[in-house]
């Protein structure tokens, strides 16, 4: 499993308080069929970003009761995936176009796409849309990128693979 605690954005801040689920410290052979499985499982339900995710929340928000917190955020993305609710981010609109206003200096109202790239990969966006409105002209609006922000941590926050 990768060491998730360098990838950019909040994670890489407290990255150090992560403990990774570490497979290859079990003890057994590489074509054991049971570490395979336990690794498919793990990777197939995205623990390692749950994890990631929940323990970022709780550093950021810092609760009273850190079980009733944890509780709430595992309920938040029960309703998120019954899409019945918001995901949980620790990112606003006001927080995401706050980035959008450094990366626009001389507020033109737009921003390049090489910025857009690099702002989508520092809030621990991996997946983005690489062709967003506003790419042929290398102009990318505060609106285009809110929208998309909000879609990739979405995706990002989500911990979970849709029941079919």
């Amino acid at each position: 499993i990768p060491d998730r605690s360098k990838s950019s954005g909040i994670n890489a801040e407290y990255g150090h308080y992560f403990k990774q689920i570490n497979l290859s410290t079990i003890k057994m052979s590489a074509a054991n069929p049971k570490k395979q499985m336990a690794e498919a499982y793990v990777q197939k339900h995205r623990i390692p970003e749950l994890f990631e995710n929940m323990t970022a929340a709780l550093i950021h928000t810092q609760p009273e009761n850190a079980k009733k917190f944890m509780i709430k955020y595992l309920e938040t993305l029960k309703q998120f995936r019954d899409e019945k609710g918001d995901y949980p981010s620790m990112f606003t609109d006001a927080n995401i176009t706050a980035v959008f206003g450094m990366l626009d200096v001389t507020s033109k109202g737009f921003i390049s796409m090489e910025q857009y790239r690099s702002a989508l990969k520092t809030l621990g966006i991996k997946k983005y849309n690489a062709r967003p409105e506003g790419c042929e002209k290398d102009q990318i609006s505060l609106s285009t990128f809110l929208t998309e922000a909000k879609a990739g941590l979405s995706v990002a926050s989500a911990n979970f693979v849709k029941l079919s």
